[in-house]
């Protein structure tokens, strides 16, 4: 096991065994806009944690979290939440301005999330605004979707000028959770510098999965052998089937996913074509049911190779290939070297009369 798989299978476990001896005791208070009845604590997932009822304009949550976890707080009545990190040093909120005074780390991520907000609002606006114009004024909205790109562009860039400038805490980990599928390979190898305070951290998952996607899917990489069974519950490794002359599909799907079913019909009628020329499908599900699973194999007449471990997205495909969205694919030569990925649509059928030559 390489180290990309090694350090996700490392903060995927840190995701749900969260060690004792790292758990800090919390005392967030503070005060809100009037009117304002009830404050919730919620995990950045927005799961419940805990709700304070309002008294004489004040709040208080006390408890105990693992360290570093962000937490943000929301009441009834602002429109704004605030983030905040667990650190065990108490903290004091004014939900009407936004503003926390805590630790010197809560008090850079407020400032920097009140920096960011000033341009994430902006796009909201401006997203709103393209929402009301009408299909037909095409000019109107293709100049409109330029100004949204380029309020997104800077709620971006603001999100990378603070990972860049907090290499030695966990701040960054909460943008780069949310912008990892922006990034090119390049910055995403240089935001996940492992000697990062924040490299380790469990919001950091997906960004560490699209690195390994990049690795692991560039044109010109030989695949990634992996095990999985079959719907009889026979393991089997991808190598048994991929390298040895034939040109090969990995489609990686659910019977769940609705875009993957709809692109049925069109990879039905490639390995249909050219299944006796030399061209095999290997489907990794995503499922978690069997049942399911089987079902929309027999149902649809997929009668090509089928493997799954039936772990959903902590699935054995999606660990080794860093897959975060479904349909995807990846195409491998006869030495099993990949040579195109996410092949949708006519795609297919267009790289697969490229090669067989009709």
């Amino acid at each position: 096991m390489n180290r990309w798989l090694w350090l996700i299978g490392a903060l995927l476990l840190s995701l749900t065994t969260m060690a004792q001896d790292e758990m800090v005791s919390y005392s967030i208070s503070g005060t809100v806009p009037v009117g304002v009845t009830s404050v919730y604590l919620h995990t950045l997932r927005n799961e419940p944690i805990d709700t304070a009822q309002v008294e004489n304009g004040r709040f208080q949550f006390t408890g105990a979290l693992q360290q570093n976890t962000f937490v943000t707080l929301v009441d009834n009545g602002t429109d704004l939440p605030v983030n905040m990190i667990i650190d065990g040093i108490p903290v004091e909120v004014n939900m009407e301005r936004s503003v926390m005074k805590g630790s010197k780390l809560n008090e850079r991520l407020n400032k920097a999330d009140r920096q960011i907000t000033d341009f994430t609002i902006d796009y909201m606006q401006d997203q709103m605004e393209y929402a009301q114009v009408g299909q037909g004024q095409i000019e109107v909205r293709d100049s409109l979707r330029r100004v949204m790109t380029a309020s997104y562009n800077k709620v971006v860039v603001e999100m990378k000028n603070v990972i860049r400038a907090n290499p030695d805490n966990v701040i960054p980990a909460l943008y780069l959770s949310q912008i990892y599928n922006t990034l090119t390979i390049d910055e995403l190898k240089e935001y996940l510098n492992e000697d990062h305070a924040y490299a380790a951290h469990p919001l950091c998952v997906g960004a560490w999965r699209m690195l390994n996607h990049h690795e692991k899917t560039n044109i010109g990489t030989r695949f990634t052998d992996l095990v999985e069974a079959d719907t009889a519950g026979v393991s089997h490794r991808l190598s048994e089937y991929v390298g040895k002359g034939n040109y090969v599909l990995i489609d990686f799907w659910a019977s769940w996913c609705a875009p993957c079913m709809l692109e049925m019909d069109n990879v039905k009628a490639v390995y249909q074509k050219y299944h006796e020329k030399g061209f095999e499908i290997v489907g990794l599900s995503f499922d978690r049911g069997r049942q399911s699973w089987i079902n929309a194999i027999v149902n649809h007449e997929l009668n090509w190779i089928h493997l799954s471990d039936l772990k959903y997205w902590n699935s054995e495909a999606s660990v080794v290939y860093g897959i975060s969205s479904i349909p995807a694919n990846i195409l491998l030569d006869g030495n099993g070297i990949i040579i195109a990925t996410d092949l949708r649509g006519e795609e297919l059928g267009r790289k697969m009369r490229q090669i067989f030559r009709y």
